[in-house]
């Protein structure tokens, strides 16, 4: 079974939803909020004011504390590079040590130099996903506003090799956010890296729940064999952290809309069953979902999101990226 059948049956088996679920098995946490990329299907191209690394201190207690509570399995990645944390390494040691029984994370490959990726491999790590979305150097520095397709892919191959050589067990996945410029290129990408990685993963950009809507009009695909939707379980079978120790609800807020716990102040266990927390999953299981990232997300919409926090949804948009933005949206759209 292929990652992406794999994924889709884990959401189906955790489709059973309930107000008040126990722990969850999986874990993700931001350990950097800030990206040395700018991808135009991604709301980092946008945005500023992010703290960049989580605080050392508090996600060494996290993993401790959510371990305890019942997660197994760890993600040490979500909005941001997490390359651009030095504690990575520090971080998969920990949890290995601990017990988890599957660490793994997401990066856009660019800083996985040789000396990286053989402290990685090191450390534990059981699986790690290049986010490679394109397969021509043109089209490569147009989608992440950064011209590394080559040493991407060179980077990538010398993992991949070094797993081999040292035996170790490490599955290397590679993930393709397609775009109408990008779509015919992957099978070109797939042909070339097939030798050096588990699987290819390939899916449609969307607006990232209205943050990106940028995409929508110029970019987006449309439903086609790269789109796919699944029973939701977010709410119910994650939980997932922000760089500043924030409780969200799900993986697409890039601003801090859907704060419902602070880890500065509370265990993670605590914050999974706060007040915060089941009153929202009741509004979801109510539909009352007018003004959430969780209407944009499930019906494609833009609709303006009202933080749950007012005093968490800080961040601003950066009118410098954004022109950067629009203008490799523009660029994009002639190639269609």
């Amino acid at each position: 079974m292929n990652f992406k059948d794999k994924y889709l049956a884990k959401q189906r088996e955790n489709s059973q939803i309930m107000i008040a679920p126990p722990f969850p098995r999986i874990i993700k946490i931001d350990i950097c909020n800030v990206c040395n990329y700018s991808c135009v299907f991604c709301p980092q191209s946008k945005y500023t004011g992010k703290v960049g690394n989580i605080d050392d201190k508090l996600c060494v207690r996290i993993i401790e504390d959510a371990y305890k509570a019942g997660a197994r399995e760890i993600c040490l990645s979500s909005t941001g590079e997490p390359l651009l944390n030095r504690n990575l390494e520090k971080y998969i040691r920990q949890a290995k040590q601990i017990g988890y029984e599957y660490i793994f994370f997401n990066t856009n490959g660019y800083l996985m130099d040789k000396e990286r990726g053989e402290r990685i491999l090191s450390a534990g790590v059981d699986s790690i996903k290049f986010s490679i979305n394109s397969g021509s150097v043109e089209n490569y520095k147009l989608v992440h506003g950064v011209d590394g397709y080559e040493r991407v892919i060179e980077n990538m191959i010398c993992l991949s090799k070094i797993r081999d050589e040292k035996q170790i067990n490490c599955k290397l996945y590679v993930s393709y956010v397609a775009i109408k410029p990008t779509l015919h290129e992957v099978e070109s990408l797939r042909e070339r890296i097939s030798a050096y990685t588990d699987d290819f993963v390939v899916m449609n950009a969307n607006n990232r729940g209205g943050s990106i809507s940028e995409i929508d009009e110029k970019l987006f695909v449309g439903n086609d064999e790269y789109s796919y939707q699944y029973p939701c379980s977010q709410l119910f079978h994650n939980v997932y952290v922000s760089a500043e120790g924030y409780v969200n609800i799900c993986c697409q807020d890039f601003e801090n809309l859907a704060v419902v716990a602070d880890l500065n102040v509370m265990d993670i266990e605590s914050a999974w069953n706060s007040n915060e927390f089941v009153a929202f999953r009741k509004k979801y299981l109510a539909k009352d979902l007018a003004g959430t990232l969780c209407r944009n997300c499930l019906f494609g919409g833009n609709e303006h999101v009202i933080p749950l926090n007012e005093n968490k949804a800080y961040f601003q948009e950066d009118q410098y990226k954004i022109k950067n933005l629009r203008k490799r949206v523009m660029e994009l759209a002639t190639k269609v």
